[in-house]
């Protein structure tokens, strides 16, 4: 059972990292929350994106994302 929350909490690490460093966010917080929360921070992680997203070009701006 220990095994399973361990490799749950480092794909969930790895799985952060990656969408951390894409969506320019610090890198280093969200693999820490990732490794300890796991998939629990994800709506999180989607709150802080969209609110840089919105601090950046404004509520009123139209993003098209391919």
């Amino acid at each position: 059972m220990l095994a399973l929350f361990v490799t749950l909490g480092l794909i969930c690490a790895v799985f952060f990292y990656c969408q951390a460093l894409k969506s320019g966010l610090g890198y280093k917080r969200w693999t820490l929350a990732g490794m300890v929360f796991g998939p629990f921070v994800w709506p999180m992680f989607c709150m802080q994106k969209r609110m840089k997203i919105n601090k950046k070009f404004g509520f009123g701006c139209l993003i098209f994302k391919a």
